[in-house]
């Protein structure tokens, strides 16, 4: 075959492997080695199959749990940290206590309120000669010489039990009180249905004031200062101490503010050769003086009563004052005019007082601003107990409303014995001998 053949021979065979879709140059094989085609192989189309993983072999473990595992340990070890956290700063702070104080007081509700059938008015406290009678979260407690009573809002009795002291005084808070020993160093403190701590102090006792979220503040003797003033939490956990110099003076009255963060001390020391009071405004967070109100000479603070945020009420024997607890200023007065006050009953917006003028009782109303509202006889009248919008006068057989403008509401004269308290809890009672009823108006009243 000449060269010419041999060329148009591959031509052919190159045209029909393009036809037949054909690009490879390498040689077709079944053919000599000169020639580069491929026979052409038929193309399949099919939808890819998903790939399988790969298959571990059996001796590698996957790590997967074990992370897992650390993770969620890591997760444990966070939560336990924050809750011991969160667990400390409640403790410094006095909120975990607070709060352990407070699921107590609940639970006291809880049992009251279910055992409220076993009460009902009038009841018999088997105390006839009380030495004090306070509200107690809508019931009450009395004290004599030797008992102790409580009694729920509903009329029933929830305990009695005798401290043993000499001569016992209370401190009344919002659900807790206070039992101690004015001639020794000891103090107890109870809820409504059980007895919570007893105390004993290196010296005695002389005063102690309890806030109506059951803080409590002790007043006692000290060796080297006039007195020490220490408050507890409702746990018992001491909050603050105040040791007292000759020149502050020995505490005879304390009162918290409502939010108490604060309280006043009317103390008593002698001053260029007299006897004279102040008063100091203290914050619990804090060591340092407040600011202090000095009396008016020769006049014995009586009580204190921090009614609001910028105003407490300090009764004396000589006249009553409004003071500004930020400044330590009176705001408002109201002076006796020589007359020897009998009872008072200091309020918000409107004050009650029983004064003897010129040998016989009478009762003043006086406004927020002290400001006399009426006065009128008390025949005789020996003691006063004032609401929002009531006073009521204790009379030697009878109980006695009158409205704050001196009007005469009614008369209640058919009481078993001498009215001995009038007292505001979840009724309005009257404590006559051993027995406590609810004060109700006469049907003949207006």
């Amino acid at each position: 075959m000449n060269k010419a053949e041999r060329e148009r021979k591959e031509r052919r065979l190159r045209m029909l492997a393009r036809e037949q879709g054909h690009t490879s140059t390498y040689p077709i094989p079944g053919t000599s080695g000169d020639i580069g085609l491929r026979t052409p192989q038929p193309v399949r189309r099919s939808r890819t199959a998903p790939q399988q993983p790969e298959k571990q072999p059996d001796n590698v473990k996957s790590f997967t749990p074990l992370i897992q595992q650390r993770q969620r340990r890591h997760y444990t070890l966070l939560a336990v940290l924050v809750l011991c956290i969160a667990a400390a700063v409640f403790v410094f702070t006095g909120a975990m206590s607070a709060s352990i104080a407070l699921l107590g007081d609940a639970a006291d509700s809880l049992s009251l309120y279910f055992n409220r059938s076993d009460g009902g008015w009038p009841v018999n406290t088997g105390i006839s000669e009380p030495i004090q009678i306070a509200e107690l979260a809508g019931g009450f407690v009395e004290l004599d010489s030797e008992d102790v009573v409580v009694y729920s809002a509903y009329g029933a009795k929830v305990r009695s039990f005798q401290p043993g002291y000499a001569r016992p005084v209370m401190a009344v808070g919002g659900t807790h009180f206070a039992v101690y020993n004015r001639a020794g160093n000891e103090l107890q403190v109870s809820s409504r249905t059980s007895a919570l701590y007893t105390q004993t102090f290196d010296n005695s006792i002389l005063l102690c004031a309890m806030s109506n979220n059951n803080t409590l503040a002790v007043v006692t003797e000290s060796g080297r200062y006039a007195a020490q003033l220490q408050i507890f939490d409702p746990s018992f956990r001491q909050t603050y101490s105040w040791q007292m110099t000759q020149n502050e003076g020995t505490p005879i009255a304390v009162d918290f503010s409502p939010d108490n963060r604060q309280f006043a001390a009317g103390t008593l020391a002698a001053r260029q050769g007299q006897l004279g009071c102040k008063v100091y405004f203290m914050s619990t967070s804090s060591n340092s003086e407040g600011p202090a109100y000095t009396a008016s000479q020769g006049s014995m603070l009586l009580s204190l009563d921090w009614q609001t945020e910028n105003r407490v009420v300090a009764v004396f024997d000589t006249y009553i004052a409004v003071l500004d607890p930020r400044t330590a200023t009176e705001t408002a007065r109201y002076d006796f005019g020589g007359a020897t006050l009998q009872s008072a009953a200091p309020g918000r917006s409107q004050t009650a007082l029983l004064l003897n003028i010129r040998g016989g009782n009478s009762l003043v109303t006086l406004d927020s601003d002290l400001t006399p509202l009426a006065e009128i006889p008390a025949r005789q009248a020996y003691g006063i107990k004032a609401t929002d919008t009531a006073v009521y006068l204790l009379c030697p057989n009878a109980v006695e409303c009158y409205g704050f403008d001196g009007v005469q509401n009614w008369v209640q004269d058919d009481l078993a014995a001498r009215p001995i308290q009038v007292l505001k809890a979840s009724e309005l009672l009257v404590f006559t001998g051993s027995r406590a009823e609810i004060l109700t108006p006469p049907d003949n009243a207006n």
